[in-house]
């Protein structure tokens, strides 16, 4: 029997003779679903003779007339053996994280534990208006208006102020600098 050579050729008499092949067998090959054409088949129990190839489909004849096509790359799918060495997966790769800044040295916290109350109380703008304020007014008895003390400790942009009472108030070196600096 001459094998046909393209999609549009069709076996018009099939050859039923012989125990069907399953197509488990055919499918393995390199050149299915083509191979199979003018072959006798099983595929889960539907028997008959591949007649036609249509693009990927296989279409089959049984014994009594009837007629079904099957998808060339589902039965592939379920009937060529499995590989037994499935590749590996591959590890997820997790974006690269940007080393955290290293935290800034605490600053060096100087406290002044025993403030002179006795030299001239003068004006927070006259510190705040030199450009190394906050430091320039460590140690110094300033007057922020409503409150005088001596600034006892700067932590950053803070200044601690203890008054000659005893009492401890914390103000932002930037909002004096901002209040106070500009005034000449």
């Amino acid at each position: 029997m001459a094998m046909p050579d393209s999609d549009e050729d069709i076996i018009t008499n099939p050859d039923f003779s012989g125990d069907p092949e399953s197509i488990a067998d055919w499918t393995q090959r390199q050149d299915f679903p083509r191979c199979a054409l003018g072959a006798h088949v099983n595929i889960r129990g539907f028997e008959g003779v591949v007649v036609q190839i249509i693009g990927r489909s296989l279409k089959i004849v049984s014994k009594d007339g009837v007629k079904q096509r099957f998808n060339g790359d589902r039965l592939k799918t379920l009937f060529a053996p499995r590989d037994l060495n499935p590749p590996k997966p591959q590890p997820r790769l997790m974006p690269k994280k940007k080393p955290a800044p290293e935290p800034e040295p605490e600053p060096e916290r100087v406290y002044i534990a025993k403030p002179d109350f006795t030299a001239p109380v003068r004006a927070i703008r006259v510190y705040a208006s030199q450009p190394d304020f906050p430091q320039c007014a460590y140690g110094k008895h300033v007057e922020i208006p409503g409150y005088a003390g001596v600034v006892i400790e700067i932590v950053k942009d803070s200044l601690k102020i203890q008054a000659e009472s005893g009492g401890v108030r914390r103000f932002n070196g930037r909002v004096l600098k901002k209040l106070y600096g500009s005034a000449a």
